[in-house]
């Protein structure tokens, strides 16, 4: 910090040749750079930012989780700040009862049917799943950071196989060996930009690992999608490639949790929440009555601005 007001001091408060603006441009990145970590936070924030719960739809919103308008920018601009875990930033979209909360994870929107704070649980549905239609189309795999975020022991997997023996060198489709597996429901639409070959439904507990790699051969696109174990396994029997669109509309189970040892574990402790940048760096204490911690909040609720020497 003792560095950066000297620079500072270096270029008196007036208006700045371009050449000494690209340089105070270049070192203030510079001193960021070198310390691998954000510039810190002042000791106090806008705690009017950071609800400490909200409604969006029938879905309640609480740390770890924070809205997307919950996102600060420091007084300086120099950086963004956030109200919790990086990687669950929620969007509300719509107004009232008819509102969604949505979480990216990597590039993709899913929507949130429900979240267990007791359990640290989340129920997330592909938005691709979630329309009329019986038998949805899914496009894309599911991926997301390890800093936050896994799945929990309900993992269950649905392997999708479009456009398969859709070319005149393939061989005929094995109707004896791949017909029960075989997507032949009304409304089923492939991909888009895939050809007129079939398309085909694995799940996780089907013994056909072999058979698997062997269509993957016939076929353009191969999608893995996570589902429930106990929605994929209800009643004790296995669903149907014609039923299967149910199954996804159930959606799937991550669990949230720190993936390594850091001084949110003290700053939650204390019952102060988290704050990290865009780049998941932690950066303070979020304390009540707007105050900023270095690891923690003080029983006596007074805290001490975060400083780049905390670990």
């Amino acid at each position: 910090t003792a560095r950066l007001v000297c620079l500072r001091t270096l270029v008196p408060p007036m208006a700045h040749p371009p050449h000494q603006l690209l340089l105070l441009f270049l070192a203030v990145h510079l001193f960021v750079a070198s310390h691998g970590s954000p510039l810190p936070l002042s000791s106090t924030y806008n705690d009017s930012m950071c609800l400490e719960s909200f409604k969006c739809g029938g879905v309640d919103i609480k740390y770890p989780f924070y809205l997307s308008n919950t996102t600060q920018a420091t007084p300086d601009y120099t950086f963004y700040f956030s109200c919790g875990y990086t990687d669950l930033k929620i969007f509300c979209q719509g107004e009232g009862q008819t509102a969604i909360a949505v979480l990216p994870l990597d590039q993709f929107n899913y929507t949130v049917r429900n979240i267990f704070y007791d359990s640290h649980t989340i129920i997330l549905g592909d938005t691709e799943a979630l329309g009329g239609v019986k038998c949805p189309t899914v496009t894309h795999n599911v991926s997301f950071g390890d800093e936050w975020l896994e799945y929990t022991d309900s993992l269950h997997e649905f392997t999708f196989f479009f456009d398969c023996y859709s070319t005149a060198s393939d061989h005929p489709t094995p109707e004896s060996l791949l017909e029960k597996f075989q997507i032949d429901c009304k409304g089923f639409d492939p991909p888009a930009g895939s050809g007129n070959g079939v398309s085909f439904l694995f799940t996780s507990e089907d013994d056909n690992v072999s058979r698997e790699y062997e269509l993957a051969e016939h076929c353009s696109r191969m999608v893995i999608v996570p589902v429930n174990k106990d929605v994929l396994m209800s009643s004790g029997q296995l669903v149907l490639p014609s039923d299967y669109g149910a199954v996804l509309k159930q959606g799937f189970e991550l669990k949230w949790h720190m993936s390594i040892p850091q001084p949110c574990d003290l700053c939650e402790l204390s019952g102060g929440r988290c704050s990290y940048s865009e780049e998941k760096k932690f950066l303070g204490c979020l304390c009540s009555g707007g105050r900023v911690g270095v690891q923690g909040c003080h029983a006596s609720g007074t805290t001490t601005a975060y400083s780049n020497t905390a670990s």
